[in-house]
């Protein structure tokens, strides 16, 4: 009588594991359906940074754009190199 429990216990179990997996399947399939529907917009450019020129971006006074201003290393004052 315990063994025919037991298979009755397994067979529901793996009744009910494969019944949830095709309700997440169908839940993720028109998930999918609801994306493809959805129009892409194209993306703006961020407001945070100015435009890059040749003179550096503007409106900002940094080191790193001074140094990248500079003619040459010495007029950079980057920090020494380890080696």
């Amino acid at each position: 009588m315990s063994r025919l429990r037991i298979r009755w216990t397994v067979l529901l179990t793996l009744v009910v594991l494969l019944a949830t997996a095709g309700g997440l399947a169908i839940g993720a399939e028109q998930s999918l359906d609801e994306i493809e529907r959805t129009p892409l917009l194209p993306s703006s450019s961020a407001s945070l940074l100015a435009q890059i020129t040749e003179v550096g971006r503007k409106g900002w006074d940094c080191m790193p754009e001074k140094a990248a201003r500079a003619k040459t290393a010495r007029a950079a004052e980057l920090p020494p190199s380890d080696s």
